[in-house]
């Protein structure tokens, strides 16, 4: 493999006597094949180049999550990550987690991430509700969540988690869903109802940031669609969002196509509709009032049928239902 000379801008930062961070970007070059790892890099810089530079490392090996940063504008594992992956223009800019504290440099304050996560009491409760006895495929919903490692990569690209701190994040949540879906919970629906509340499933933009930066393919919002759907067949449909999706659920049954109209109204009711006031009449100004009647789409009648299927069938969400398909 033929070694290129890489150049790492990385993004240094100190905490003032004040309590406040200084950051400044300094630049080294390294030569590296391209399927050096940047922590590999990161260790030639510190070790030949610059001694006091710090980040977290331990286990080298994808399992401690101790060395995600950010890798060119995305949040990655440094040993997992190979240099001419992710290298533009032969660049690679290095940078500590968002959405975190930063400590020093490259290494963040965990102390918040983790504070969420024990948020959802993260151990089996005793209660009425574990089951007396497990199949097969009991654990398998379990099973896919117990790979996160904590790592903080989907926490750091999280969208929702940049404008609302008070947002739980898809890892204490992806977590949640790990007891939740455990047949030896005791205490299901209590958790359901906590995670219904403010700040909690609802909160979640659904823009996939921390499925496509998982090192370890958690997918954890898939595991909050599935807690949103268990919150709702529990009866937890109180909130804003598990009114929207009732919502979007009766106008695609009835018409196939959104009543917008309508919507907000559902959604937050009449209180929270008045406050939009100003918004309705700047989108009013700008022709983009929705019409009261929503379009009719073709295959209405088809529709129906797929609905009615479901409802007779409904998808076993604990496990996995095998599928229905229309005859």
């Amino acid at each position: 493999m033929a070694v290129q000379e890489y150049t790492f801008r990385i993004q240094r930062n100190r905490r003032t006597k004040q309590g406040e961070i200084e950051t400044r970007w300094q630049e080294f070059r390294v030569e590296a094949e391209a399927t050096t790892t940047v922590l590999q890099a990161l260790d030639e810089i510190r070790g030949h180049q610059d001694g006091t530079i710090v980040f977290r490392q331990s286990c080298r090996s994808a399992i401690c999550g101790s060395c995600a940063m950010r890798i060119n504008g995305r949040t990655r594992l440094a040993c997992k990550t190979h240099v001419g992956s992710v290298a533009k223009d032969g660049v690679v800019e290095l940078a500590p987690q968002a959405n975190q504290p930063v400590l020093k440099d490259l290494a963040i304050d965990i102390g918040e991430f983790f504070k969420r996560v024990r948020h959802i009491n993260p151990y089996i409760q005793e209660g009425n509700e574990a089951a007396t006895s497990v199949t097969s495929g009991s654990y398998d919903q379990v099973n896919h969540v117990t790979q996160c490692i904590m790592c903080g990569c989907c926490y750091s690209d999280c969208t929702m988690a940049e404008v609302s701190p008070e947002f739980i994040g898809p890892a204490a949540l992806a977590k949640a869903f790990r007891f939740v879906s455990d047949p030896r919970e005791g205490k299901k629906t209590e958790r359901l109802q906590q995670l219904s509340e403010e700040h909690m499933v609802w909160s979640c933009s659904r823009c996939a940031m921390c499925v496509q930066v998982c090192p370890k393919d958690v997918a954890p919002m898939e595991a909050i669609v599935k807690l949103r759907t268990r919150a709702m067949a529990k009866g937890y449909t109180h909130t804003a969002g598990a009114k929207h999706a009732l919502a979007f659920h009766e106008d695609i049954q009835k018409s196939g196509d959104l009543n917008e109209f309508t919507l907000m109204m559902r959604t937050v009711g009449l209180f929270g509709t008045l406050k939009e006031t100003l918004t309705a009449l700047h989108l009013m100004k700008k022709g983009k009032i929705p019409s009261p009647f929503p379009h009719q789409a073709e295959g209405v009648g088809e529709l129906g049928k797929i609905y009615q299927i479901l409802e007779q069938n409904p998808l076993d969400v604990e496990t996995k239902a095998k599928e229905v398909v229309p005859e």
